[in-house]
C-alpha cells in the first residue's frame, strides 16, 4: 500500500510536465514561424472552412498571421492592439483583441514566457510511439470545451485541436517549423491608400 501512494505521489507531480518542457523549450527563441492550414468545423456549415498561411512570431507578444488561402489578410497582433489588413479591398480595421479571438490567444501565449503555463490546465497526457498528445482545459474559459496539442518528440507543435462548448472544432496543423534565437522585425507597413477604420 505504501509503495502505491508513492507512485501516486510521484506522478501527480510529474503530471503536466510536458507542458513544461515545451515552455522551457519556446523560452530558448525570440522568434518562430511556421506554416499552416486551418480547418474550422461548424455545426450550421456543411462543409467545413479551409484556410492556408503562414504565422510569425517575435517576442514578446507580436504576432502576425498571414492568410494566403482562400483571401489574403494579414492580422498583425502587437500586444493588446489588432490591425486586419485585407490588401484587396484596401482596408485595415484597428482594434483591441477580442477575447473570443481564441488563436490569438493561443500564438501570444505561445510568444510570451510562461503564456502556455497561465493558459492551459494538463488533463491527460499520452505518449503515441514518436507522438505525444496533451488534453487540456483553457484556465477561466467555459466556451471551450478543451484543447488538444500533438507533439513530435522533438517537442514540435504539430496540430493543435480546439473544441468549443457549442460542438465546433477548429485544427491548426503547422509544419516548416522555423527557430531563431533573436526577434526579427515582423511589423506591417499599410500603403498610403488604405481606409482604417477603428473600432
Amino acid at each position: 500500500m505504501h509503495r502505491i501512494f508513492i507512485f501516486l505521489l510521484l506522478f501527480s507531480f510529474s503530471y503536466g510536465d510536458v507542458l513544461s518542457q515545451l515552455q522551457s523549450k519556446l523560452n530558448n527563441y525570440r522568434y518562430i514561424e511556421a506554416r499552416f492550414i486551418q480547418v474550422t468545423y461548424m455545426k450550421d456549415l456543411q462543409e467545413p472552412e479551409r484556410f492556408e498561411g503562414k504565422v510569425y512570431l517575435s517576442k514578446p507578444e507580436t504576432v502576425k498571421i498571414l492568410y494566403e488561402k482562400p483571401l489574403k489578410q494579414i492580422y498583425f497582433i502587437d500586444g493588446d492592439s489588432l490591425t486586419i489588413y485585407t490588401p484587396e479591398e484596401k482596408q485595415a480595421i484597428k482594434s483591441k483583441i477580442d477575447k473570443h479571438f481564441f488563436i490569438a490567444k493561443i500564438f501570444r501565449a505561445i510568444s510570451s514566457k510562461e503564456g502556455l503555463k497561465k493558459l492551459f490546465s494538463v488533463e491527460k497526457e499520452d505518449k503515441k510511439g514518436s507522438t505525444i498528445d496533451l488534453v487540456m482545459k483553457v484556465k477561466g474559459d467555459e466556451e471551450i470545451k478543451k484543447v488538444e496539442m500533438l507533439l513530435d518528440k522533438d517537442l514540435d507543435i504539430k496540430q493543435i485541436i480546439v473544441w468549443d462548448s457549442e460542438g465546433n472544432r477548429m485544427e491548426l496543423n503547422f509544419y516548416d517549423l522555423v527557430y531563431k534565437k533573436e526577434p526579427q522585425n515582423i511589423y506591417i507597413k499599410l500603403p498610403q491608400d488604405v481606409e482604417i477604420i477603428y473600432y
